[in-house]
């Protein structure tokens, strides 16, 4: 009798113990220490005190939330807190040579850029991480919904001035720049590649930030004129409600989508980079948080926040 009721207490806790272990949820494609690269001798745990200062373009924010959050097991509010992610593409690159930043996410490196690293004699270390596009945008009261590559640069050299000469209504076009130093701006210029045929724009039509010049599409008072560009993540993923009174168009009659972007059909494509100084050494936790961005689960991480990764 004992025996039995003995084996029915032991039933019951291996029941019991089955249940309880169906009911953990376990979380996948976390970085642990069993994520460090294995050219690590040691373990090696990220702390908010040893976390590396980290940089970057604008639109490479949430990317900066997400692996910063997920690595430190954090709140997304906390993660962008303890980031940068503010002035140009340019200003970015200068921070991480002048050891401001020990890592950033950020777009083309400008040739402001690449001179003031030969300036101070210092290297860095990229690798392209995913893909985004400089796309064109108009008022949603403009009637043209796409324009040929070749327009888009008889336009920007000042060749073609009125929306009729490209099948538009007969209106001026107001075709706005961003500033030079602009990771937008290093995009347009290499995409383009009008070097000096680029006409000079009014002071009034070069904005300096990202967000101004989808707010003068968008609100300029003859907003159905205005003709402007940025890049595609930033406006469809960040800044997505300026769409409701403006519009991507098509360029060479594709539409810019995550698909179109990853196929190269969108003719206006980029990639963007983690950075770090090349002379990051192999056990700094800068390098080792840039092994993790470019492994698969850094990856996976950039697609769940909609980027197209390479």
């Amino acid at each position: 009798m004992k025996i039995k009721l003995l084996s029915v207490l032991m039933i019951t806790v291996l029941l019991l113990s089955t249940l309880l272990s169906s009911c953990v949820n376990k979380v996948e494609n976390v970085p642990t220490n069993e994520d460090v690269p294995e050219n690590v001798s040691a373990p090696f745990e990220f702390t908010v005190e040893n976390y590396p200062k980290m940089g970057g373009s604008l639109a490479n924010l949430p990317l900066g939330e997400a692996v910063t959050a997920t690595v430190l097991g954090i709140d997304r509010m906390t993660a962008s807190e303890m980031i940068v992610f503010e002035g140009s593409t340019t200003d970015n690159y200068k921070a991480l040579v002048d050891s401001e930043f020990d890592i950033i996410l950020a777009y083309e490196m400008s040739e402001q850029a690449k001179q003031y690293c030969e300036q101070k004699n210092v290297e860095l270390e990229y690798v392209p991480i995913g893909t985004d596009a400089l796309v064109f945008i108009a008022s949603l009261e403009n009637s043209v919904e796409g324009l040929e590559s070749e327009k888009i640069k008889e336009i920007y050299k000042g060749n073609i001035t009125n929306w009729l000469e490209v099948g538009g209504e007969e209106h001026p076009i107001i075709a706005y720049q961003r500033n030079k130093d602009s990771g937008s701006q290093t995009l347009f210029d290499k995409l383009l590649n009008l070097g000096d045929e680029l006409m000079e724009a009014p002071q009034d039509v070069k904005i300096g930030s990202m967000i101004g010049l989808l707010e003068a599409v968008a609100q300029y008072e003859n907003s159905k004129d205005a003709l402007g560009y940025t890049v595609y993540y930033y406006l469809t993923n960040m800044e997505a409600d300026k769409l409701s009174t403006s519009k991507l168009l098509c360029v060479d009659g594709v539409y810019p989508t995550n698909e179109t972007i990853a196929s190269g059909e969108y003719p206006y494509v980029n990639d963007f980079y983690v950075v770090i100084r090349k002379d990051a050494a192999e056990d700094s936790p800068e390098r080792i948080l840039y092994n993790w961005i470019i492994s698969e689960q850094g990856k996976e991480l950039a697609r769940r926040e909609n980027y197209v990764v390479k």
